[in-house]
Order: C-alpha cells, then sequence, then structure tokens
C-alpha cells in the first residue's frame, strides 16, 4: 500500500470515527477511550478534516487573461493589424494549451 492510499484509507477510517462520535452523544474524552484513540488525535483529524472541507468548499478563483504578444510569422515580423496581405500557404501556426484535467486546446493557421 502506497503513502496516498494509506491517507486516504486513515482518512475515510477518521471520517466515519467523527460522524460515530456526532451520533454517540458521548464526550470526545469518553468516545476516544472507547475507540482507543487519544484524545490528540481525534482532535487533530478534527481539524485537519475541517480544513479539508473549507478548502473543497472554496469557489476557484477565475483565470485571468495572459497577454502571450504578438504571433510572428516566418520571417519572425509581427504581422500589422491592417495587413492587407493574406498569410503564405507556408506559415503554419500551432498553439497547443493545456486547460487542465485532461483538456488541450489546440489552435493551427496553415
Amino acid at each position: 500500500m502506497d503513502k496516498l492510499e494509506s491517507h486516504t484509507s486513515k482518512e475515510a477510517a477518521w471520517r466515519s470515527r467523527l460522524q460515530r462520535h456526532a451520533q454517540s452523544g458521548k464526550t470526545i474524552a469518553a468516545f476516544c477511550r472507547n475507540e482507543s484513540v487519544s484524545t490528540a488525535t481525534f482532535h487533530i483529524w478534527r481539524a485537519k478534516l475541517a480544513a479539508a472541507s473549507q478548502v473543497a468548499a472554496t469557489p476557484a478563483q477565475p483565470v485571468t487573461f495572459i497577454d502571450l504578444g504578438a504571433v510572428k510569422d516566418i520571417a519572425g515580423v509581427a504581422p500589422l493589424a491592417r495587413d492587407p496581405t493574406p498569410a503564405t500557404p507556408s506559415a503554419v501556426i500551432d498553439v497547443r494549451i493545456d486547460l487542465g484535467d485532461g483538456i488541450v486546446l489546440t489552435i493551427t493557421r496553415r
């Protein structure tokens, strides 16, 4: 069992234990004696899981726009916005953006 799997199973066990405590009506000391765990460990896991719940409930910050500047053509010159000449057929530009969660945006200009 690797560390992540071990931590995940401990986390699940402590979530279950904290839920049982909430339903038991016992004091933390009495509950911990019955569960054979220390009160210090109980408090540590309760704080750790509460913090994890708050992080999960916090909405993600919106991604801001990042200006990458002008795209240069093959000759290394940035085209003007009103450039009347069409792009040469040999000018190929590939832009690949990894958006996360396995989503990739690819833009190709030929």
